[in-house]
Formats: structure tokens, C-alpha cells, sequence
């Protein structure tokens, strides 16, 4: 096949340059070199030409106009890209790019730079914007010492990747627009990230998005996206006029052959990568097929071996979900929990610092060993060191209380602000810290600044603290009135919450201040989250509030059948406050209300 350096003396001088090297490298083969062969040849006889056609430029025209040019901008990359897309064989010509680009990642990973030139070369002659082929020319030339060539290519490089960077930020409501997934895993190369992690996501609004976990050198891993959609609308319309239509990979059957050209769309699409053992693929298709097919779980274990960590992220909630189904017989939740185990540490070996807390915390419950509390207490550090907030707030409050750690609310309180400065619920936890009767550390104008800015933002749960604090008159004058007013914005702000309606329901029905109390309120909004919420039917805690306002309310009869509901709940689900509901019971058997130092 025709293979061509582009090089700052030209293409004709690049050839002949790249045919004298060749002679050297023991790794070029035959077939790499005839190729080199007829691009001399072809450049030497007649430049190898394109004649204009009428119109916008073909790919093959501008490819031709830029093979000189050394400082080439992003509009003229996305020119590019845009032209390919819409070439007639498109589909074969990004299955021959696709699959040499998978060749280069794998000299990369095996750190054979001589072996890159040649691939680079050859996949620049179908597609000259190739981030990949030029990351492998720039470090094929710097291996061999030819600073010159490697700077053509690094700028190559730093232009695509700008291309890519302009169309968004990575978010999920802003995906960076690439042309393939190989494009995408190039341009976080050129960020200093490593993809560790991929799965495909499908939606109405984007058909083709990719969803990437990629790692920082010493940082945890961070998620990125991309839009692919004009990769799949190139293929789609491919299949729309030819039933020879290819994929980028898996076997080389035309969608006629797949049987997908009358039905072609994203799952398909996706499906047929997963054949060909796209990673993020086969982590689509196992986690879509969970509970639809045996196969589903194979192909997250392909996925994981492969070395996706999105795959063993699925399988490790798997298993420890699995592990945890009461009808287990005790040799089948020790096979579940190896799974886990080993599935969590593959994660902690890409650097997820979430599934060092996970393990960790699973470690110290004793799941595994009894004995391997200090393990998990280790694990947790290391996670809390990489400022996870989740094991900042939960060494907190370990620190709170002196479970499996000393009681120290110095320290304690060290922890929430690292965790407070990183993220906003932990801004809450901190305050809810200051606030916990049994710390003694006095409530400050920073918790306050933090818990009313997250208030501005429309968090509920920041209303009902602020209600709070009005309530004790911590940092605040105390105000009945205020506080009120903050539990019922509350409401307003997450009608929907059964949580957060639970929370104001329970303090303004049993409240020990007198002036604070609002039973009828109370009843209304449990009445109404009782009628709206099934997920509220089936707790016994919401069900014992939902008892309570009743009970306020001189409703006794009432309170004393949703009460035996709620102990009924509890008694199936072995709820671990069936001695506390059942003492509510015999209260309003008595014809007592609740009355609790809240809040």
C-alpha cells in the first residue's frame, strides 16, 4: 500500500527519504516497502496530481493541498474531517484507518517506536488528519533523532487536538465532537490522560456518544465524553445506499451480510462493534443486556479483561449485590464476594479512589474478614489522600464518634473542611457536623457563607439547616418564624423528595418547641407525598411521620393503623428500628403524641 512521510522538504523528498530509511529497519515488510516503491514513483513521475472537480473540494483534493503545508489551523482540520466524512467509501476507508490506528496503540504500549513509522505513514495516506498516525510519526522521529520531522507532526497533533477542544468541554451536556473513538483517545494523549475506561451511551438526542474514564498521572480518574454522532451518521448513510456497507471493525460482512441494512441504527451499530471486541462495546451491550441475556455478563468479562474499567466497575456492583441476596447459599456468595474483590482491585490499580473507598468500607464491615479492618481503614486513607470527598466526610465522621478510629473532633473537623472545600453536599455534612449535639465546636461564619450558598442554588436540603439553625439560634438569632419559613421554602423547592418532605414533617410534628410546631402543615404535605410517592408506601420511616402528624392532629385511630403498616414494613425488610417504631405504637395506643428534642 502507498506509504508517504510528510516531511518539511516536501512529499517528493519525504519519500525518497522514508524509502533510504526503510532499508535500515529490519521490521518493514515487503509489502511496506513496494509500497514505498510506487510513492516514489507515483511523485517522482507526475506529483500524483488530483484533478479538481467541480464543487466543494473532495477529501482526496484537500488532502492533496495540505500534504506541504506545515502550519495547518483547526478550521482546516475540521474542513478535513468533514470531507472525509462524506466520501463515497467512507466506510472503507475508516475501517482501514480504524484498524491500523489499533495497530500503532499497541506498538505504543509495547514501546516499539521504529515499527510506528511505517503504520503512521501508511494511515496518513487515507487519512491525513489521523491524530493517532501523527502521535506515532512525531514519535517514531524523535526515537530516531530527527527533531525536525517530529515537530511537523507534533504540530499536526496540537492542531487536531485543538480542533476537538472547540467543540465543547467534555461534559455531558457539552461532549467534545470526534471523528472516532481512536481520534478521542488520541486527543485526551495529547492532555496527559490515559483512557482506562470506555462505554458507548445511546440517547434520543445524541445516538453515539462515548463516555470515557481517563486517569491523570497520581490523580483519580476523570470523565470525559464525546459526541460521535458523525462517525454513525457517515455509516448510516453508507448502509441507506450500499448493502456492501463495512464497519470499522469486526469481521470484514457487509451490513447485508449482518442482516442489520432494512434495521441499521445506534444499538446495532454498537452491537456489531461489540463483535469485533470494541471494549466499550461489549461494556454497552453487558450492562443493556443485564437482565435480558446470559451473555451479558460474558461480555462485561471481555470487556474487563480487555482492560476496560467501566466493565469492572458493572461487575463489581454486581457481584456484591449478589452477595448480599439472602437466599445465597454461603459457598455461592463466597464465589460472588472473589468476584468483587477482584473486580474492585482492578479498579484501584487504574486509580479509581471511589473503589478504594468502596472495598474499604466493605473491608472494615467485616464482609470479607474480620480481620481485615485495618485493610479497609488503609484503603479509605489512600482514597481520603486523593481528596475523595465521600472518604473525607466518612472518616469524619468516624472521628466523630470513635468507631475503628480515635474520638477526635479536631480532627474530625479537619476532615469535613478538606471535603467542604472540594464539594457541595460535604458542605452540608459540615455543618450538619457543627450542628450534631454531642460536637462541641461552635458553629462559624464559614459553615454559614457555605450552607446559604448552596441554599441560593436551590438545595433544599441547605433550606431545611438554615431552618435549623434559626430553630436553636446557632450563629443566628433565634427565630420561630424564620425557621418556618426556611422548612416550608424547602418544600417548595423539592415537592417531589419524599426524603426532604419527611424531614420537615417529622419537625414540625414532633417537635418539642411549642412555637415551631405545625401539625397540620405536617399532615398535608405527608398526606399528599403518602398518595404521590410508592417508594414512600414501602418505607416504615416515612410511614411512622406520616403516624406521627396524625397523631398531632388528635387523629389517634388513624396513626394507630398507618403505625402497625409501618412496623408491619419493617418487620419484612428486618429494619433495624422495629423497637423504636413499636414503642411509637404503644404511644399512640395510649393516646400520646411524639414530642423528640428536634431539630
Amino acid at each position: 500500500m502507498p506509504q508517504a512521510y510528510p516531511n518539511p522538504g516536501g512529499p517528493k523528498e519525504d519519500a525518497l527519504h522514508f524509502l533510504e530509511m526503510s532499508r535500515n529497519i529490519d521490521t518493514v515488510s515487503a509489502d511496506q516497502a513496494l509500497g514505498a516503491l510506487v510513492l516514489v514513483a507515483c511523485l517522482l513521475a507526475s506529483g500524483c496530481a488530483t484533478v479538481p472537480t467541480e464543487g466543494p473540494p473532495t477529501y482526496d483534493e484537500l488532502a492533496t493541498l495540505m500534504a506541504d503545508e506545515q502550519n495547518i489551523d483547526a478550521e482546516q482540520v475540521t474542513r478535513l474531517r468533514e470531507a472525509f466524512l462524506a466520501t463515497p467509501d467512507f466506510d472503507e476507508r475508516i475501517r482501514t484507518v480504524t484498524l491500523l490506528e489499533q495497530e500503532v496503540v499497541g506498538l505504543m504500549q509495547e514501546e516499539q517506536p521504529l515499527r510506528l513509522g511505517p503504520i503512521g505513514s501508511a494511515i496518513l495516506e487515507h487519512y491525513r488528519a489521523s491524530i493517532t498516525a501523527h502521535q506515532a510519526l512525531a514519535e517514531f522521529y524523535r526515537h530516531v533523532d530527527m527533531q525536525q520531522q517530529a515537530a511537523v507532526h507534533e504540530a499536526w497533533t496540537d492542531t487536531i487536538g485543538g480542533a476537538v477542544e472547540i467543540t465543547g468541554d467534555g461534559s455531558i451536556d457539552a461532549p467534545y465532537r470526534a471523528l472516532s473513538p481512536n481520534e478521542a483517545k488520541g486527543f485526551l494523549r495529547t492532555r496527559g490522560l490515559t483512557a482506562v475506561g470506555s462505554i458507548y451511551r445511546n440517547s434520543q438526542e445524541r445516538p453515539f456518544m462515548l463516555w470515557i474514564s481517563a486517569s491523570r498521572q497520581n490523580r483519580p480518574p476523570e470523565n470525559v465524553f464525546f459526541d460521535l454522532d458523525g462517525l454513525y451518521s457517515a455509516i448510516a448513510e453508507s448502509v441507506r445506499r450500499k448493502p456492501t456497507t463495512v464497519f470499522p471493525i469486526g469481521p470484514p460482512r457487509s451490513c447485508n451480510e449482518w442482516g442489520v441494512c432494512d434495521n441499521f441504527g445506534p444499538v446495532p451499530f454498537i452491537q456489531i462493534l461489540a463483535v469485533g471486541n470494541d471494549p466499550a462495546a461489549l461494556a454497552f451491550v453487558g450492562f443493556r443486556d443485564l437482565n435480558r441475556s446470559r451473555d451479558a455478563v460474558q461480555a462485561l468479562r471481555l470487556a474487563a479483561w480487555s482492560g476496560n474499567a467501566m466493565a469492572n466497575r458493572i461487575l463489581a456492583e454486581l457481584s456484591v449485590r449478589a452477595a448480599f441476596d439472602r437466599t445465597l447459599e454461603s459457598k455461592d456468595r463466597d464465589g460472588y464476594l472473589v468476584s468483587a474483590e477482584r473486580n474492585y482491585l482492578a479498579l484501584i490499580g487504574a486509580g479509581y479512589d471511589d473503589a478504594m473507598l468502596e472495598l474499604g468500607r466493605l473491608y472494615v464491615m467485616g464482609v470479607f474478614d474480620p480481620e481485615r479492618t485495618g485493610d479497609g481503614l488503609r484503603l479509605i486513607a489512600r482514597a481520603a489522600e486523593l481528596d475523595n470527598p465521600e472518604a473525607l466526610l466518612w472518616l469524619g465522621w468516624r472521628h466523630v464518634f470513635g468507631d475503628f478510629v480515635d474520638r477526635d473532633h479536631e480532627r474530625a473537623e479537619q476532615y469535613f473542611v478538606r471535603a467542604a472545600e472540594r464539594d457541595e453536599a460535604a458542605k452540608l455534612e459540615y455543618a450538619r457536623f457543627l450542628m450534631h449535639r454531642d460536637v462541641d465546636r461552635g458553629f462559624n461564619e464559614q459553615a454559614f457563607r457555605w450552607v446559604r450558598q448552596v441554599a441560593r442554588n436551590g438545595n433544599a436540603h441547605a433550606m431545611v439547616l438554615i431552618g435549623d439553625l434559626y430553630a436553636r439560634g446557632l450563629h443566628v438569632g433565634k427565630s420561630f418564624r424564620r425557621a418556618g419559613s426556611w422548612f416550608k421554602n424547602a418544600v417548595e423547592a423539592a415537592p417531589d423528595d419524599p426524603y426532604l418532605v419527611n424531614e420537615v414533617a417529622w419537625r414540625l410534628a414532633v417537635t418539642h418547641l411549642p412555637k415551631l410546631r405545625d401539625e397540620t402543615y405536617a399532615l398535608e404535605i405527608m398526606e399528599r407525598i403518602m398518595d404521590e410517592s410508592e417508594e414512600a408506601g414501602r418505607n416504615p420511616a416515612y410511614l411512622d411521620t406520616w403516624a406521627a402528624a396524625y397523631a398531632a392532629n388528635g387523629n389517634f385511630e388513624r396513626a394507630i393503623a398507618v403505625q402497625e403498616q409501618a412496623v408491619e414494613v419493617a418487620r419484612a425488610s428486618s429494619d433495624n428500628d422495629l423497637g423504636i417504631l413499636l414503642e411509637h405504637l404503644e404511644a399512640f395506643r395510649a393516646g400520646e403524641e411524639i414530642s423528640e428534642q428536634v431539630p
